[in-house]
């Protein structure tokens, strides 16, 4: 009997649907249903009910008194034949409409007429509940792949720090009908290593399934509350576009969705997880070596009362109906959304590169593989693609994007950094020219420009004109040597003020830094501008 009382309360008292309710309480929902409009329609029965109200009461007094209406109306209608409809559903192809459609075509049998389909199906589901039978979810050759994670996992120890352990999460995928099963060890669940260890899972079956149903991990579903429409991560929703499969999640906490998976794991974690717990590891490929290992002999074990193994069934039935695997894998792509800068350049992973005058301040999409970077407007047309750098402050220049007049520019220019400097002293206007003579498009600089210059605001003109000229003398005209020193003048000012004409004393300066190269001396900068001027000019 159900728990009447219960399923109202949480109807009417929190507001749930008959499916939520069913979910709670472990009933079907069909049951639940059909209770909650009966007591819709009795209208004898007032809530709040009263405490000598009981469930007996509730049930004699909504189904026994409909008892003989409800077996009238039932005379009326011819029954079908729902262990034949059971049995027949096990047959590859069959369908309940399929066999409603032959059901209904006998149309009036001794008087009687057919349900309707929907009727149909739901004297078919109230016939399952009363037998207490599950629906059988048949499974055939090279159709669908059940992902999960292991409960059990294991270590990687740490040599130099002995009490130092890292957790490694075992993936486990199996293929529906074969049961053959691949597993792997990784440190990090994240959407990379997801995407990586399904590569791997594909490609030691040699094949892809129709089907693939993971688990509601948030590396592979973001949200899945009615089973019906589940919202999948996008890069492994785009994985599986690529592989030519569909993703259809198991029912969240409904294990029974993917049961040949769970089966592997309950068979690995008995028969190799648990005695791997006890073996210590210093690596991952160590660790996967052995799990492997284990792997490929579980696998080739006969099933308990057969004379064949996973692997039989799979070499010999499911391996030639997968579907072939693309030339390469699946490349994961990293998502970031960037801004054009005013030097024409984005920055996506350290690395700088250039877009034309017409997307500067404009909002980008970037899609980088391991090779390339993609960028696309927000409306995801494809602007460009870049062969991926991954040297730290590197320029991927495309030709035709940075100008060649050193005053064609929005708003940052060579005059414009120029000025700057120069309104807070000689020295700083040195490091300034130093930085845009040194790179070989000038807009290269400017951020490094900017940087120098924002010391001016939070440090105070005389100590950066202070700094800058220590820079000069030693030949460290670079923003990193600026960063690092600033902070010595700061103190320095509070018993001496500089001022931004003027340069440190040489006994002062000895005391922080000892002088070096004198490539980067005031005379030889003043030469190379020099130079330069009569080169542009000419």
């Amino acid at each position: 009997m159900l728990d009447y009382k219960r399923i109202l309360g949480l109807r009417y008292g929190s507001n749930l649907s008959g499916r939520e309710i069913a979910k709670s309480c472990g009933y079907s929902k069909s049951a639940v249903n059909e209770f909650l409009k009966r007591f819709k329609e009795d209208g004898q029965l007032k809530l709040p009910l009263g405490p000598d109200v009981t469930n007996e009461n509730i049930e004699e007094l909504l189904y026994k008194k409909r008892g003989v209406k409800d077996k009238a109306i039932e005379e009326l209608y011819r029954q079908p034949a729902y262990e034949e409809i059971h049995k027949a559903l096990a047959k590859k192809g069959e369908t309940l409409q399929r066999l409603w459609r032959k059901y209904n075509a006998l149309g009036v049998v001794e008087g009687r007429k057919p349900y309707s389909y929907r009727q149909y199906c739901h004297k078919y589901s109230q016939w399952l509940d009363d037998k207490k039978i599950s629906y059988h979810i048949v499974r055939h050759p090279a159709v669908n792949l059940e992902l999960d994670f292991a409960g059990k996992v294991l270590y990687l120890h740490n040599k130099r720090i002995p009490d130092s352990k890292e957790k490694v999460i075992i993936f486990v995928a199996t293929l529906s009908y074969s049961k053959y099963f691949y597993a792997e060890g990784m440190t990090c669940c994240d959407s990379r290593n997801w995407i990586r260890v399904n590569n791997n899972a594909l490609r030691f079956f040699e094949g892809v399934t129709q089907i693939c149903t993971p688990d509601n991990a948030k590396v592979a579903v973001l949200r899945n509350m009615d089973w019906v429409d589940p919202i999948l991560n996008k890069d492994f929703q785009e994985w599986a576009a690529y592989y030519g499969t569909a993703i259809m999640p198991a029912v969240v906490q409904g294990p029974t969705f993917k049961p040949n998976v769970e089966a592997s794991i309950g068979y690995l974690t008995t028969s190799a997880l648990m005695d791997m717990g006890e073996m210590t590891f210093f690596s991952l490929d160590a660790l996967n070596g052995v799990l492997w290992q284990k792997m490929e002999e579980l696998n080739s074990r006969n099933f308990q009362g057969r004379h064949y193994s996973r692997k039989d069934l799979f070499e010999q039935e499911e391996k030639d109906l997968l579907l072939p695997l693309p030339l390469s894998d699946y490349q994961f792509l990293e998502r970031q959304r960037v801004t054009v800068n005013q030097d024409f350049s984005f920055v996506f992973d350290y690395v700088h590169y250039t877009m034309p005058r017409r997307y500067i301040k404009q909002v980008l999409d970037i899609r980088a593989s391991a090779f390339e970077v993609f960028v696309y407007t927000l409306k995801g047309d494809l602007v460009r693609q870049y062969k991926r750098s991954y040297s730290r402050g590197d320029w991927v220049i495309h030709p035709g994007d940075l100008p060649q007049h050193t005053t064609d520019y929005d708003k940052w220019s060579v005059p414009f950094f120029q000025s700057w400097a120069s309104a807070i002293g000689p020295n700083t206007r040195l490091v300034i020219d130093e930085l845009i003579g040194s790179v070989l498009y000038p807009v290269q600089a400017f951020r490094r420009c900017v940087g120098v210059l924002g010391f001016a605001k939070r440090k105070g003109k005389a100590n950066l004109e202070a700094c800058c000229a220590n820079a000069v003398r030693k030949g460290k005209c670079n923003y990193n040597y600026i960063k690092n020193t600033i902070a010595d003048y700061v103190s320095l000012n509070a018993t001496a003020t500089v001022k931004p004409e003027q340069s440190i004393p040489e006994e002062e300066l000895s005391r922080f830094h000892k002088v070096d190269s004198s490539r980067y001396s005031i005379e030889a900068i003043l030469k190379r501008q020099t130079h330069t001027g009569d080169q542009n000019n000419g």
